[in-house]
């Protein structure tokens, strides 16, 4: 592979360098080592897998550049350890993504367990494509990322969502009108999207966040009164109060690093309250190119936008235009007509943006809970046999060769043979090339 060395391969102490530069991400920044560079860094519960990390970390290259390659060559493991050539040869590379992924290559384990560490030790998570809770919304938009890193919690792709997004310098009634959205979509259920910027995206999340300490509040004096008096505070009033919709940040830099710094107490409070997600890897320095990419992520994983105020070429004006590709309903905070602030929202109400005046007539019009019950019930309903649930759970949109499923089932090679037969006869899985399996889709089954 290259010019990497086996010797190179198995060393474990540290050269006094960046990874994550080396894996092909020159705007990451690693703080040094402390301890003992010779001592090995154990595998800890819950770290991401470390040849996922280092594909994830190859930012050089596209997210669905690196889906592509992980569809013909499977393992992330066999992507590091292959010669760049044979990549190029196989998944098509083009000369400069070839020396990416050997750039990529020199990363040694002993430096991918230290970094795998310190997001176990940070709570930092990745999620890959393929991976069951990767979320069904951003599969199809243009570029999806492969990895997402993430802090706190994760949307869940049962819960209805949508972005209240717009200009950072904004107006005293804009926060106002952010806030009070934010509060009353996260009170009646809905997660709130956005930037975690200064501005209108702060606004929204910190509403969504009052709606959750008002439902706490609200719990801690149902109990006092269920104590009190065990007829007060039935079942369904609590879980009607736990319904309360999250708030979720979506990073232009890595999942560790809080930008803006003003933000610090709504970041750690978006961590316990919900989560910050990203697709650069930890250490990953905020730049100027980033955050318009990262505006397809807000859109795309929610089910509608909201734009509070905007300039004539504000962000969230991208924010609104990716929505509209990804086939997303984009509404608008109407403005004055002579206010700087108002020229990008009024002029997408213009375009056919729908006009936000409360949430109750914005819910009514999106009809978002009958739009999630419907796609609900049109999941189809399976009856798999208990062998075949088995080998069913093994399999995600990563394929898997008949070798991993063995060793994951732990059956026989003719039972398993016998269900992968039956479960392709029943449109469950696909055969995407000779004896590599993945699911026909994401669901919520078994």
């Amino acid at each position: 592979m290259g010019n990497v060395t086996q010797e190179n391969r198995n060393k474990t102490e540290l050269p006094n360098i960046e990874i994550l530069k080396k894996a092909g991400n020159p705007n990451a920044e690693i703080p040094n080592k402390t301890g003992n560079p010779n001592a090995e860094i154990p595998k800890k519960a819950g770290c991401p897998d470390r040849y996922e990390f280092w594909l994830s970390a190859l930012t050089s290259l596209s997210g669905r550049k690196k889906i592509h390659m992980k569809r013909i060559v499977p393992a992330a493991e066999e992507i590091y350890r292959m010669e760049p050539e044979e990549l190029q040869r196989i998944c098509g590379l083009t000369e400069k993504e070839k020396g990416a992924v050997a750039a990529g290559q020199n990363v040694t384990e002993a430096e991918l367990d230290e970094t795998a560490a310190y997001c176990s030790e940070n709570g930092i998570k990745l999620i890959c494509f393929g991976d069951r809770r990767y979320p069904s919304r951003l599969e199809h938009i243009c570029n999806p990322p492969y990895g997402l890193f993430f802090r706190g919690g994760f949307p869940r792709a049962s819960d209805p969502s949508i972005a209240v997004v717009g200009a950072r310098n904004c107006s005293a009634y804009g926060k106002k009108a952010a806030e009070q959205i934010g509060f009353e979509l996260a009170r009646r259920g809905i997660s709130v999207i956005s930037g975690m910027a200064l501005g209108i995206d702060g606004a929204g999340h910190l509403g969504a966040l009052q709606a959750l300490k008002s439902q706490k509040t609200a719990l801690q004096e149902t109990d006092m009164r269920r104590d009190a008096d065990r007829s007060a505070g039935s079942a369904a009033q609590r879980i009607a109060l736990q319904k309360t919709g999250r708030t979720y940040g979506i990073l232009g830099c890595g999942a560790d690093i809080c930008y803006p710094a003003r933000h610090r107490e709504l970041y750690e409070e978006l961590i316990k309250q919900g989560g910050v997600i990203s697709e650069y890897p930890p250490h990953t320095r905020p730049r100027a190119m980033f955050f318009p990419q990262r505006n397809r992520l807000i859109s795309g994983l929610c089910d509608g936008v909201i734009v509070v105020e905007a300039r004539e070429k504000s962000g969230a004006l991208i924010t609104a235009d990716f929505a509209l590709e990804q086939g997303k309903e984009v509404y608008a905070v109407p403005g004055r007509i002579s206010d700087p602030l108002s020229q990008g929202t009024n002029r997408l109400i213009r375009q056919g943006a729908g006009i936000f005046l409360s949430a109750e007539d914005f819910l009514k019009e999106m009809d978002i809970f009958t739009a999630f019950k419907k796609a609900s019930d049109k999941k189809p309903k399976l009856s798999l046999e208990k062998s075949e649930r088995l080998v069913y759970s093994c399999l995600d949109l990563s394929p898997k060769n008949l070798d991993m499923l063995l060793t994951e089932t732990m059956i026989s090679f003719p039972e398993l043979m016998e269900n992968l037969e039956s479960l392709r006869e029943k449109g469950c899985i696909l055969e995407v090339y000779h004896n590599y399996y993945i699911r026909s889709e994401l669901s919520d089954f078994p």
